[in-house]
């Protein structure tokens, strides 16, 4: 400790016997009484938070192979710090600090007597601050970055979670040595950037043995290595629309910490355009259109980011991405409101177009969400588009020549894909599965906040254990209606039928390019639809579902495709046989989102029965 001053100013950790400070051996574990200390590897935290405790980094199941032939601490001490030899394996440093605000950090690495090669250092949830780090014998490598220590909403949860601690982790990813030498944390006052947005911007974390190529990443967590001088707190969460970041508290958080002279930087698309009542240039706009006049009047600065374009699709057209209205929204309103408009989308949608699919499939874990190596391109273009448009005042944030890497791509290991473990030969484009971001499901109780004890909680968390809902969100409003076009994105996955083509202009209500349009060919080509229910060639997409079209729907799809050709009274009789009929049905009245997802979790029932049978 220096003298004279308290840990509210400054406190200098030391992980050698040469250094002023607190003295911190590599066996020094973290405990809550001293405040500080290493982290240590066995230790996994609960799915419905992955960070707190942990830094954002997990044991994988490589870990759970390997953990018996390593010893308990993988960590030792030499004369220029703490160090780890394991590739991979992060060495993690905890500290709290008395108060919530604005920390800078000042973390000090000895090259030591045969240097440091590809060391990854990142601070908090897992933000990157330095990639591929090299420092050359004796030399000294000394970096200062800005934290903003505050609450966040975890994975899942009916409330912010407050974690006022500091996080550095250390790794090597390519086999060599990773180290400590000295850690200070000072009080300081800087602007803070708040990110706002869905499960392509948020923290996430990473299980070790590190795997770039495996782990989801987003652009969110790798921004602050552009930053020396501000700090960046990530408030985004998977599952979220323009609404649901306003309504399940996390704009609370931003309204409640964001000071004059701050910064607001959201990115909202993929869950609203599965929403209907989020259309576009409807209430999409508006609500983009609010966050900004809030923001202002905090005295603080908004920035919008176009959604990440998803692994394009294609038709006889060309390639198409399904979220150009909601980029071309945002463009429209940041120009209507004079707010800087980073065009994520059409940089992305554009770069994964001229790689094909033999090259793109290498940046994304599924077909929505990048992994590391794509969350460091999408952040890279930010933190360029920046400094073009001269995005004010965040350009004036970013130094010149910090952590551009021009001309240094991150290029994917294949060695490490997971289409290589599969054995099958198939190429990872063929592998890749469908949006699925990785959630918890086996949890104790519903997540939401409005299902606690109604009829259907039973059933809904037989939803959550099957997949079929978002944990993440905070409502569910389970006695509202459940519109047509949103039912199918639902059922699909239930009923597990794969989409066969794009679609082809059946229904004059149903644009070709927008998200429920392929859901509708899919039910078209399978043979579920109920032609009496598309009168006039529409489809009807944002009305909400009658009891009698989701028991038509439930019941053709436990059926033969070729004999799906069903009237609605023998439908109605067959799950009445099936007990897929519900106390209070009534063919015309509109079903809720209750006993909709509880009427699906039954007809799952029953296909896992008949495949059981089968085999």
């Amino acid at each position: 400790m220096r003298q004279g001053r308290s840990f509210m100013d400054s406190r200098i950790f030391s992980f050698t016997e040469k250094k002023d400070g607190v003295r911190v051996a590599p066996e020094d574990i973290y405990d809550d009484r001293k405040g500080y200390g290493f982290l240590q590897f066995g230790t996994q935290t609960a799915p419905a938070d992955r960070f707190t405790g942990s830094g954002g980094w997990n044991p994988g199941e490589e870990w759970a192979k390997k953990q018996e032939e390593w010893s308990p601490v993988l960590w030792y001490g030499t004369e220029d710090g703490a160090e780890i030899s394991e590739e991979g394996m992060p060495l993690r440093f905890r500290a709290v600090v008395p108060e919530n605000g604005t920390y800078r950090i000042t973390v000090d690495i000895r090259g030591g007597r045969d240097g440091l090669t590809a060391l990854m250092l990142y601070s908090g949830r897992r933000n990157l601050v330095r990639r591929d780090l090299n420092i050359g014998p004796g030399e000294e490598f000394s970096i200062s970055y800005c934290v903003q220590v505050c609450p966040y909403i975890p994975v899942v949860g009916k409330g912010a979670k407050d974690d006022r601690s500091i996080y550095v982790t250390v790794l090597n990813r390519t086999g060599g040595r990773a180290r400590l030498t000295g850690i200070t944390i000072e009080k300081t006052e800087c602007p803070t950037l708040y990110i706002a947005g869905d499960s392509l911007v948020t923290d996430y974390e990473s299980l070790y043995p590190y795997n770039p190529l495996r782990n989801y990443g987003s652009w969110g967590q790798n921004l602050l290595q552009y930053f020396s001088k501000i700090a960046v707190s990530d408030q985004a969460h998977g599952g979220l629309t323009t609404n649901c970041f306003r309504d399940d508290g996390h704009w609370d958080i931003v309204s409640r910490n964001i000071k004059p002279g701050d910064l607001f930087m959201m990115e909202f698309g993929h869950n609203d355009q599965k929403r209907r009542n989020l259309k576009a240039f409807d209430q999409y706009a508006a609500n983009l259109r609010w966050y900004i006049l809030q923001i202002r009047r905090k005295g603080a600065f908004p920035v919008i980011v176009t959604s990440l374009s998803r692994i394009p699709g294609k038709d006889g057209d060309g390639y198409f991405d399904l979220l150009e209205d909601y980029a071309e929204s945002c463009r429209r309103v940041g120009k209507e409101l004079h707010v800087p408009v980073i065009d994520l989308h059409s940089y992305s949608f554009r770069l994964w177009c001229d790689m094909g699919p033999d090259i793109y499939t290498d940046y994304f874990c599924d077909t929505t969400h990048t992994n590391d190596y794509g969350a460091l391109l999408a952040a890279k273009f930010i933190g360029e588009e920046i400094r073009r448009i001269a995005a004010d005042p965040l350009y004036a944030w970013i130094p010149a020549g910090m952590n551009t890497y021009d001309g240094d791509a991150w290029i994917p290991d294949r060695s490490q894909c997971p289409a290589a473990d599969t054995g099958t030969g198939a190429s990872r484009s063929e592998v890749l599965k469908e949006e699925h971001p990785v959630l918890p499901t086996d949890l104790p109780g519903l997540p939401y906040a409005d299902c606690s004890g109604i009829p259907q909680e039973q059933d809904l968390k037989k939803a959550m254990a099957k997949g079929l809902l978002d944990p993440c969100i905070l409502y569910f409003h389970p006695f509202g209606e459940m519109p047509r076009g949103q039912f199918l994105y639902l059922f699909f996955k239930a009923a597990k039928t794969p989409a066969r083509r794009s679609y082809q202009g059946r229904y004059c209500d149903i644009y070709k390019y927008e998200f429920d349009a392929q859901n509708v060919q899919t039910a078209l080509d399978a043979g579920l639809l109920d032609e009496t229910t598309t009168p006039d060639d529409r489809f009807r997409p944002d009305d909400g579902l009658t009891c009698g079209e989701l028991v038509s729907f439930m019941v053709r799809s436990l059926q033969p495709e070729a004999d799906r050709d069903l009237d609605m009274e023998i439908c109605e009789k067959l799950a009445a046989d099936m007990g897929l009929v519900w106390d209070g049905y009534r063919r015309e009245e509109k079903t809720n989102r209750a006993d909709c997802t509880a009427a699906l979790v039954k007809m799952m029932n029953i296909q896992e029965a008949g495949k059981m049978a089968c085999k």
